[in-house]
Formats: C-alpha cells, sequence, structure tokens
C-alpha cells in the first residue's frame, strides 16, 4: 500500500539557528530508513539549501518551475538518496517570480512533488515575513527549531503562534546547538512552552558539535561525513520519531492531503483560494 504524502515545513524565529542544516540532515536521514524524501528550498530570497547539500551546479530551479520555463522533474536535484529543490540565487528574482504565479502552475507543482514523495520538507526562510508565511502555509506540519537561548525560543513561541493562525500543525520543536555552555535545557525549554501554549515537546535535542562545520565546510550533510558523532546520532532519532517509527505516534493523512497542500500553497502564493 502506498504510503500517504507528508508536508512538514521546518521553521526558526530567527537566523542563525541551524534550520537549513536540520532540514537537510533530517532529509538524509529519512532516505536511510528507506523514505521517499523532497526537500524544497522555500527560502526564496535567501537561497543556501544546494550548498548544504553539496548541489553546486543547479541551472534550473523552483523560480524557473514556478513561472513555467521548465518542468518539475528538470528542477529536481538528487544528492545523498533524496531529491532536493532548489532555489536561485538571485534575490530580486522573487518578487518577479511571485507577481506572475498562476494558481493552475502552483497546482501542478505540488501535485507533482507528492506524487512523487513520502515526504515535502519546506526548509523555511527564517523570521515572519511574506516568504515565511508562504512556506508554513503550504505544509501540514510544521517543526520549529531554536537555539537554547531566550531571545530564539521567544521567536521559536513566535513562529508557532504563526503556524497556529495558518492552520499547519506543530508536533514539537527542536533545540539545536545545546550543551554545557547554554543558556536553557530542554526542560526549560519545555516549561517555557508549556507555560505559552499549554504544551509543546521538545522532540530532539541536538549538541553543539564541531562535526556539523566539517561536514558543512566539505558540502556533506554530517549524518554521512560522521554517523556516529552527537549531532548525527541525534538527528536519526529525530527522523525515526518524524516517520514515527518512534515515541510520538504520527496521525495518517486523509486522501484530500495532495489537494489540501496544494490550495494551502496557492492561497499564500497568490491571495485566491482553488
Amino acid at each position: 500500500m502506498k504510503a500517504k504524502p507528508r508536508s512538514v515545513s521546518i521553521a526558526s524565529g530567527k537566523g542563525g539557528t541551524g534550520k537549513t542544516t536540520l532540514t537537510a540532515n533530517l532529509g538524509v536521514a529519512l532516505g536511510a530508513l528507506g523514505k521517499k524524501v523532497i526537500i524544497l528550498d522555500g527560502d526564496l530570497a535567501m537561497a543556501n539549501l544546494s550548498i548544504v547539500m553539496g548541489l553546486t551546479k543547479c541551472e534550473t530551479n523552483f523560480f524557473d518551475v514556478l513561472s513555467g520555463k521548465a518542468d518539475v522533474n528538470e528542477a529536481l536535484y538528487t544528492n545523498y538518496g533524496i531529491k532536493v529543490l532548489p532555489c536561485g540565487f538571485r534575490f530580486e528574482d522573487v518578487h518577479d517570480a511571485l507577481s506572475k504565479v498562476k494558481r493552475e502552475r502552483v497546482e501542478e507543482v505540488i501535485n507533482e512533488l507528492l506524487r512523487q514523495t513520502e515526504f515535502l520538507l519546506i526548509d523555511a526562510p527564517a523570521g515572519i515575513q511574506d516568504t515565511t508565511i508562504i512556506s508554513i502555509a503550504a505544509a501540514r506540519e510544521m517543526i520549529p527549531v531554536c537555539n537554547p537561548t531566550y531571545t530564539s525560543l521567544v521567536d521559536a513561541y513566535k513562529i508557532v503562534r504563526l503556524a497556529n493562525v495558518l492552520g499547519s500543525w506543530t508536533r514539537g520543536m527542536v533545540a539545536n546547538r545545546t550543551g554545557k555552555a547554554a543558556d536553557l535545557s530542554t526542560e526549560e525549554i519545555e516549561q517555557f512552552m508549556g507555560r505559552t501554549l499549554g504544551a509543546m515537546p521538545v522532540l530532539a535535542d541536538i549538541p553543539e558539535d564541531p562535526k556539523v562545520q566539517e561536514a558543512e565546510r566539505d558540502g556533506v550533510p554530517v549524518v554521512v561525513y560522521e554517523p556516529e558523532c552527537e549531532a548525527s546520532v541525534a538527528i536519526n532519532e529525530l527522523a525515526k520519531l518524524v516517520a514515527g517509527e518512534a515515541d510520538l505516534p504520527y496521525v495518517p493523512y486523509e486522501e484530500p492531503a495532495i489537494r489540501e497542500t496544494t490550495s494551502r500553497l496557492i492561497r499564500a502564493l497568490t491571495g485566491r483560494s482553488v
């Protein structure tokens, strides 16, 4: 029986949390579990997912697909067992691309992506801006990423509130770059979220690990570069949880999941409903 596709945005309220690195590694870790994965770079203005994934020659990208200049499969690049749909590096292209978006084209693109995969991960831009709203609104689920600092935690709270408004389910959050030098413990993060949101478990506590930076310099996901390091072990455990193979049970999608994901992205991009 074919698995139902899931769309998950990875978001943060603050830049520099390691969100893009986490998205790339989570995708690779899910792929290692035998899952079909596509990562869409939703950071339309400051795209860098392709660099983290070691993809340096991406002549065709998401903008080309949206504008109808290219087919979806022409802009999908495979590395480390998963597919990536990157954005271009010219931030001045963003406004032009979005202003010309047609509902029918968005529907075609999302339908095709979800037909090809079990997990569509969307790397959302940091902060609260139009492109962040687009990325979160396009997904049925959202995983916020924060660092163990007070400012990052407050920003993560804002992103969760935004996801709630957009109707995206937040299954839990990820605390990234934790360790002895952290301002907050995992327990303190959960306590804060419990007081402000009612409940928000920390799905993964990913420690600060020098292997992550080494891997980034080589353009290799750390789960491939050094599978046994602390960060890789934590990310692989997160992948099992997200895949429904550990801890929190995952609620299966209903049949209209593809149509709903499509309509969400159409509404976010164009301001129009299906």
